[in-house]
């Protein structure tokens, strides 16, 4: 009941007012650009190398893992009909939103850095305090329950795939809670309660850089390997946009499931681009531009190769197929990888998963941290209840975590945009009096 609640909200939201995002998105983006001399001031020192791998591991921690793979897969499952098709037709999609949505994540880091100031204040200066409050738990809400439900789905998955396949075991729905899921929350919040997140999600997001190196080299190893799909792969995805389903399924649903795609993965109009950005360590417009590479690595690592290699896997392995089911999505990505690279590949393939998962479990504290005006102790027990609860509904109601996080991307993401039009509107009126 509340799952069909949730979803019809999102659907209905995501339908009739995805033409007034794109319209303030280009307002955003048309003001910015024609003004963007008078914003903030030309960058006057040279690039500084740990300056720039500072906010870049900060920011591709936070938005690159497990959960952006998930959903890809889950889009791909949404726009092949109920798998009548592959499904990469939403790849197109993707890049039609990119052009979009990228230029987004610019203005939104470019503002915050230009005042000074946290998303939630730069709402409530520009907006009300009272958007700004709803925002801010939205936020939160996505995060901590949406992101992180995402993340241990894909760490339950990986664990759940070693063991059926290397150790003949099945788990349980009770049992991979009780001992898969319970035992990350059981970390998460011994590492918050001794105050020792910071240490770890440092430590993770240095790791994970290198891990996405090892990921990227992966994958060129991967196309290497399967070079003469690469045609087909292009071939596909034209067949499935010239394709009289995709066509009565439509231009709506397509920019719909792209959208929601872009936002859920590179975060962009959520505001936590610009809260990766709040230590000011470059100049705004340097800063902007570090997130915005972000958001390309993030979307390309994603879309493109989550895409490619789960294609392949379902024209050349029989085994592999896009189904309903997530765990078995994700079986069938982790069982390519290993009929093309071997165990070299599984290895990298696992180790992304399973640190970027636990990079965004722990990340999300950081937002439920600087985002509620709360205690400490009201915090940390926010923190423990959605990552709990999130942590249950991944078990068997992935669906649900699903929908939820769509319905608060839109709300969270439609407040920031309104708040950042609403600047650039008065910036752009004070230069021209």
């Amino acid at each position: 009941m509340i799952a069909t609640a949730i979803n019809l909200s999102s659907e209905i939201l995501w339908e009739f007012f995805l033409p007034l995002l794109i319209l303030l998105g280009l307002f955003i983006n048309i003001k910015m650009i024609k003004n963007h001399a008078s914003l903030s001031r030309p960058d006057a020192t040279l690039w500084e190398f740990n300056k720039i791998k500072g906010a870049l591991s900060i920011s591709l921690a936070s938005k690159v893992g497990t959960g952006a793979i998930i959903g890809v897969l889950a889009a791909m499952w949404e726009s092949s009909i109920d798998g009548v098709s592959t499904g990469v037709g939403v790849v197109f999609w993707v890049f039609v939103g990119i052009l979009f949505l990228v230029p987004i994540t610019y203005s939104e880091v470019l503002f915050t850095q230009i005042c000074q100031q946290s998303p939630r204040d730069f709402i409530a200066t520009h907006l009300n305090e009272k958007s700004a409050t709803i925002y801010a738990v939205g936020l939160v809400a996505l995060y901590a329950f949406g992101f992180v439900g995402f993340q241990l789905t894909g760490v339950q998955t990986v664990v759940r795939y070693v063991s059926e396949t290397y150790l003949d075991y099945s788990f349980s729905p009770s049992n991979a809670l009780l001992y898969i899921v319970l035992p990350i929350i059981i970390l998460a919040t011994m590492v918050i309660i001794t105050k020792s997140h910071q240490l770890f999600i440092n430590t993770l997001s240095s790791l994970i850089f290198f891990i996405i190196i090892a990921y990227l080299l992966f994958f060129l190893l991967f196309v290497y390997q399967t070079s003469y799909f690469i045609g087909e792969y292009f071939k596909q995805i034209t067949s499935q946009i010239m394709s009289l389903s995709t066509v009565a399924i439509g231009l709506p649903l397509g920019l719909i499931i792209a959208f929601q795609r872009i936002i859920q993965i590179s975060e962009t109009s959520l505001g936590t681009s610009a809260l990766s950005s709040s230590d000011r360590e470059n100049s705004p417009r340097r800063e902007a531009l570090i997130q915005t590479i972000s958001t390309l690595i993030s979307i390309f690592i994603a879309v493109i190769i989550t895409s490619y290699i789960f294609a392949y896997g379902q024209t050349h392995i029989e085994s592999v197929a896009l189904s309903a089911s997530g765990f078995e999505r994700i079986s069938g990505y982790i069982f390519t990888v290993f009929s093309v690279t071997g165990y070299a590949g599984l290895v990298v393939v696992l180790l992304f998963f399973i640190v970027s998962g636990f990079t965004t479990i722990l990340g999300s504290f950081h937002y439920v941290n600087t985002s509620l005006k709360l205690s400490e102790n009201g915090i940390i027990i926010t923190y423990i209840l959605l990552i709990s609860l999130s942590g249950a509904l991944s078990v068997t109601h992935f669906e649900l975590i699903f929908e939820a996080s769509n319905l608060l991307m839109f709300i969270v993401g439609f407040i920031n945009l309104l708040a950042m039009a609403l600047f650039i509107y008065k910036k752009t009126s004070n230069l021209k009096s």
